[in-house]
């Protein structure tokens, strides 16, 4: 009778601890998912993306999460320390932002699942590490199309890129889009950001735009270039809507902040259990045209043309100056 007695108190006791257990959001007393974030460079852009990774993160995952941000300032071996610093405190998983970035933590972390965002690399670099791509790039092709439809009859560009032997394939596509549609592309590369006041001062009269790539290192000096188109009364167009909040005119991209979503649906997934690289890569195809008023007018441009070739392409036209970007849907 005394062991029925004790068997039916210890179930009366499990019962009472079961009904005590939250059942639902996060156990204060469970301990964080540690996340590194390694951001290249100060951008508008890096912050948005960061800014939808934390915030969709944080508000899907039922546990605790502590984000480690770390800014690499621009340079590369300030950031394979910081890579290495994030693994000796055992971060659970990396997210590092741009291609360059997402290459390097690959290539020294393979213990840890890894979310590339706004990255986009050979399937080969999957196979020997736990790697996940959220793919912003669209195609130079479509960019110098759209430039066209808006510009019928400018003939001649220069588009400014750093010596970044990911970005050298997408300026010679542009430079081969441009041929085929009567547009002379010149070409004009930097290898630290002083460069481009010196590219930006020995323009060529003939040029009647300036055209930046999604190129880390020249989009954070975006407001040499703003300056340069403003004084030319000469385009700037660029393929971020960071650089647009910074002075280029106007964009054809992605919304940076839903880069960072995608990113974080894609972590919750790894985090949930499902290998890295039996995610697919996330295509972002949703393009918009972000348009700075004030920098077209200072540039001389026609805002109109502009929304009416978006319109003619179903583009969604954002004004930077509205509202904050990750706000816009």
């Amino acid at each position: 009778m005394k062991r029925l007695l004790a068997h039916f108190s210890l179930v009366t006791l499990l019962l009472l601890s079961a009904c005590d257990k939250p059942h639902n959001t996060r156990n204060p007393a469970q301990k964080p998912i540690q996340i590194g974030i390694i951001i290249p460079i100060e951008h508008p852009a890096m912050d948005e993306i960061t800014s939808g990774f934390e915030d969709t993160l944080s508000a899907t995952l039922k546990q605790p999460v502590k984000f480690q941000v770390m800014r690499a300032q621009g340079d590369i071996n300030l950031q394979r320390a910081m890579i290495l610093q994030l693994q000796n405190k055992n971060i659970d998983l990396y997210a590092p932002i741009a291609t360059q970035p997402t290459e390097m933590t690959a290539a020294m972390i393979k213990d840890r699942p890894i979310v590339g965002l706004a990255a986009l690399l050979p399937d080969s670099a999957r196979e020997h590490s736990q790697l996940a791509l959220v793919d912003d790039e669209i195609t130079p092709t479509q960019i110098i199309q759209f430039i066209h439809a808006v510009y019928p009859l400018k003939t001649q560009f220069t588009l400014v890129y750093s010596n970044n032997d990911k970005i050298l394939p997408q300026v010679n596509e542009a430079v081969a889009a441009g041929k085929t549609l009567g547009i002379q592309i010149n070409t004009r590369m930097i290898t630290a950001l002083p460069d481009l006041y010196s590219i930006a001062q020995s323009l060529s009269p003939q040029t009647q735009g300036i055209i930046v790539l999604k190129d880390v290192l020249v989009v954070s000096g975006i407001a040499t270039l703003s300056k340069t188109a403003n004084e030319k009364h000469i385009a700037l167009i660029s393929a971020d809507d960071g650089s647009v909040q910074n002075g280029s005119g106007f964009a054809l991209g992605v919304k940076e902040y839903q880069i960072g979503v995608e990113g974080a649906k894609v972590a919750l997934n790894i985090l949930q259990g499902t290998h890295a690289t039996d995610i697919p890569v996330v295509k972002m195809t949703n393009l918009s045209v972000f348009i700075n008023p004030e920098a077209l007018t200072a540039q001389g441009q026609d805002i109109q043309s502009i929304q009416e070739q978006a319109e003619k392409q179903h583009y969604a036209v954002v004004n930077v100056s509205d509202a904050r970007l990750g706000a816009v849907k």
